[in-house]
Parts: structure tokens; C-alpha cells; sequence
């Protein structure tokens, strides 16, 4: 190797290293447009204009680099498929809970049904023949000339033993006492399809009335294994419906007042300050804008309502009094089911499930909304954070501890707050939060009693009452 060899290896060593080196020409290098210090080997290229450019190495994690001149794009969704994929999971959650429920109520008509038959034939025939044979002996023993004592002696055994044959039957909940007439074999069994889908769907929502329920070994372990996976199931899709109810319910609210808002005729006093509006610092809190409370007399009214509906439409169906079908439409939706009035009418079996699926769902949403507004007012009613009263806050560069805030902010609202006037036109003034009064709940715990009381009593009614000095 000759010393020209070894000076190039040793130029494109130190210049791979640099990284500024290009061979075979190239134009001028440098961030501010000068020439590169990069060594450059190479030849002019033909023309006799010579041009040369180091070569740069690429950086692999610059996405500048890598993206450049290239654009992504990506097609926008059409409208259905947006809704699509915001319905399917909800619908597919029905569709399972309906098609669990109508495969579960198959399951134990076919284990069930026959059973009742035979259990049926087998008692009807006992109890017919202990009848014919009561009537054939008494019969006899009275054209025989037996003393009238005997016979009744007789009668009294053989009326004891059909009470028996009749408790027996009644017990294996195959048999009632319109089986027993005359023809009542023809009458329709308990275990049809229609009452198995009545069932499993009383099963399944936890009312579980007891007019009907499995007696074989086979349907109560099905019962077992079957409510086991479809209570979960039921009660997340219940819960889906209500969940979905709730909010609508909240947008119409909100609908509502915002209607109610730009129908009245009041103006109230704003201030706002553009210049410290995006002040660092300062926290945003115009989301809390956005958040409706729902009184709880609506709620209720809602449920009563619907319960109320119920109720008159059962009464037509079953041919109830009203305040038998009120007293059943509540205890079903709050799930309790005693079962001393169920609905006998088969052929409003459907409607009457569909009536009480979408009332455990608006059940769910009662509760719902209740929830999040009022259980942990309830929860942290008269607690106190520890050592609130002994909090500082900031106040125009003056540390005011929490009590003494509270008293500044009543004194400001006297002095210089909103006044209503008797044409109930509002004064501008110095601008008070509506909410200031409910500061009371992180102060002392110790004095949870009237003042207490009274604070839950203007939470539950939505009104805020003035702080006191």
C-alpha cells in the first residue's frame, strides 16, 4: 500500500466520522448557505461547472425528515358507520340478552312440560278413582241397611283421605282446582313456551315471582347454572338501557332550560377581564358550565309516572283494581316480587314483559341520576375535611384562612351584590357565586346539627340560602 492509499483511507475515515463528506461533486453545504468543512473528494462534473456538496447523514429518528413530502390522508368515515359503531355494541348487547333469555325459557319447557304431564295424569286418575270408589262403598253400605252412624263414620274417612289426595296434588304445583272439574284435563299446562319465556326473564331480573318454578332435579340445577351466567348478563344490559335513558333524559333537561333561559327576560351581571382571560396560571372552569343537576322531584315524578301507566294498563289487561295493578307495578320495579298478584292473561305475556324490562330500566336511571347528584352529598353529609377551618387562600396577595374568607365574601355580598328590586330587575353589582354557601361543608364537622339540616334540606330542594354574618 502506497502513502496516497493510505492518506485517502485515512480522509474517508475522519470524514465518515464527521459525516460530511460526498463524493463524486455536489452543490454548496452549510446551515447559513456557506461551504462545508467537510473534505470533499471527487471530480467536476462534465460542463466544466463544478459543483460540490458534502454528504449529510440522515438522522432516523427525525419525522420531519421522514414524513417530508409525503401526506398522509385519511378518508373521513361516512355518517352511518360513525352511528353504526356507536349502536352495535348496545344492540348486540340486546340481541344476546334476548336470544339467551328465548334459548333458556326452550330449555326448561323441554325439561319441565313433560314432567307436569305425567304428573298431572297420574294425580287426576288417583283422585277420580279414590272418588268412585268412596261413592260405590257408601252407596252399598247404605242399601245394605247399615246403621246411619257406620256410613257417617265412613263418609268422614273417605272425606279425609280425598282432602289428602287433593293437599298432595295441589303441592307438586301441577295441579289447581280447575284440573279437577269435569274436563279439566283439557286445560292448558303451566309449562307452555310463552309462561318458560315469563320465567326466565323473571328469573334472570331477579323479581322472581314463584308462581312458577321448576320441581325436577335436572330444571333446578339448569336454574342454578343458568342464572349464574344470565343475572350478570341481564343486569349490565338493564343498566345499558338505563345508562342510555339517563342521558337523554339529561339533554332534554338541558334543552329545557336553556329554552326557559332565553324566554325570560332576565339579565344578569358578567364579568369578564379579556387581558387576564389566559393568564397562566389561572384555572379554566368553563366545563362546570356544562354540568346539570336534575331535581329529584323529577326523578320521582318520572318513575311514578311511568308506575302509574302501568297500573292503568294492567288493570285493562287483567281486570284489576288500580290499586292492585299500582301495588304490582311497584313491587316489580324495585325487583322485591312477592308474587301474590302476577298477570294470568298469556296473551299479554310479551307486553307485559316489555313493560317491565323498560321500567327496571328506567328504575336504573333513577338511581342513576340520584347517584351522581345526591348519595355523596349524603355520604359526606356533615364531615369535614381534617384542619379545613385552618386552610390559608390566597386573596389578592393576602393569606385569609377559609372562615374568615367566608365572612369577607358575605360582607362584599351585602355591600356591594346583586339586589333584587321589587320589579324583580337585577341590579349589577360585584358578581357572587351561586354556590358559595355550600363552602360550609368543609368546615367544622363538629357542627353538623341545625345548620346541617338546614343544608341538606336546600340541597334536596335546590335552593341556596344566604351566608350570615
Amino acid at each position: 500500500m502506497n502513502v496516497y492509499s493510505v492518506f485517502v483511507f485515512a480522509v474517508l475515515a475522519i470524514s465518515s466520522v464527521s459525516g460530511i463528506i460526498n463524493i463524486g461533486g455536489g452543490k454548496k453545504c452549510g446551515g447559513n448557505g456557506g461551504y462545508g468543512s467537510g473534505i470533499i473528494i471527487g471530480a467536476p462534473k462534465p460542463g466544466g461547472n463544478t459543483d460540490y456538496s458534502p454528504m449529510v447523514e440522515a438522522d432516523p429518528w427525525d419525522l420531519d425528515q421522514l414524513l417530508s413530502g409525503e401526506q398522509i390522508t385519511q378518508r373521513p368515515m361516512a355518517t352511518w358507520k360513525s352511528y353504526a359503531r356507536i349502536i352495535l355494541a348496545h344492540v348486540s348487547l340486546i340481541v344476546l340478552s334476548v336470544v339467551y333469555v328465548g334459548f333458556g325459557a326452550f330449555l326448561f319447557y323441554q325439561l319441565e312440560q313433560p314432567n307436569e304431564v305425567e304428573v298431572r295424569a297420574r294425580n287426576i286418575e288417583r283422585f277420580n278413582i279414590h272418588k268412585r270408589q268412596m261413592i260405590d262403598h257408601l252407596w252399598e253400605m247404605r242399601s245394605s241397611g247399615i246403621g246411619q252412624h257406620v256410613v257417617e263414620d265412613m263418609a268422614v274417612k273417605y272425606v279425609d283421605n280425598v282432602t289428602r289426595i287433593l293437599f298432595e296434588a295441589f303441592d307438586t304445583h301441577c295441579i289447581g282446582a280447575k284440573h279437577l272439574r269435569p274436563g279439566g284435563e283439557d286445560e292448558d299446562y303451566n309449562w307452555t313456551y310463552m309462561t318458560a319465556l315469563f320465567f326466565t326473564t323473571t328469573l334472570l331480573t331477579t323479581i322472581g315471582y314463584g308462581n312458577l318454578t321448576p320441581v325436577t332435579g335436572r330444571g333446578k340445577f339448569l336454574c342454578i347454572l343458568y342464572a349464574l351466567f344470565g343475572v350478570p348478563l341481564i343486569l349490565i344490559t338493564v343498566a345499558d338501557i338505563g345508562k342510555f335513558l339517563s342521558e337523554n333524559i339529561v339533554q332534554l333537561y338541558t334543552w329545557y332550560r336553556k329554552l326557559r333561559e332565553k324566554c325570560s327576560k332576565q339579565k344578569y351581571s358578567v364579568i369578564s377581564n379579556k387581558d387576564d382571560k389566559n393568564k397562566e396560571g389561572d384555572l379554566n372552569l368553563d366545563h362546570l358550565e356544562n354540568y346539570i343537576s336534575i331535581p329529584i322531584f323529577l326523578i320521582v315524578a318520572i318513575l311514578l309516572s311511568y308506575i302509574t301507566f302501568g297500573a292503568v294498563v294492567l288493570s285493562m289487561w287483567e281486570g284489576w283494581d288500580f290499586f292492585s295493578g299500582f301495588y304490582f307495578s311497584f313491587i316489580t320495579m324495585t325487583t322485591v316480587g312477592f308474587g301474590d298478584i302476577v298477570p294470568l292473561k298469556r296473551e299479554y305475556y310479551i307486553l307485559d314483559l316489555c313493560y317491565i324490562i323498560i321500567g327496571l330500566s328506567i328504575t336504573t336511571m333513577c338511581i342513576d341520576l340520584v347517584g351522581i347528584q345526591y348519595i355523596r352529598k349524603m355520604h359526606y353529609f356533615g364531615r369535614a375535611i381534617k384542619d379545613a377551618r385552618f386552610a390559608l387562600v390566597n386573596v389578592g396577595g393576602k393569606m385569609v384562612h377559609v372562615p374568615d374568607l367566608m365572612r369577607y365574601a358575605s360582607v362584599l355580598q351585602q355591600k356591594y351584590g346583586q339586589k333584587k328590586t321589587h320589579d324583580t330587575i337585577i341590579v349589577k353589582g360585584a358578581y357572587a357565586p351561586k354556590d358559595l354557601s355550600k363552602i360550609r361543608f368543609i368546615d367544622f364537622g363538629a357542627l353538623a346539627s341545625m345548620e346541617s339540616w338546614q343544608s341538606l334540606w336546600s340541597i334536596l330542594t335546590g335552593r341556596t340560602q344566604e351566608v350570615h354574618v
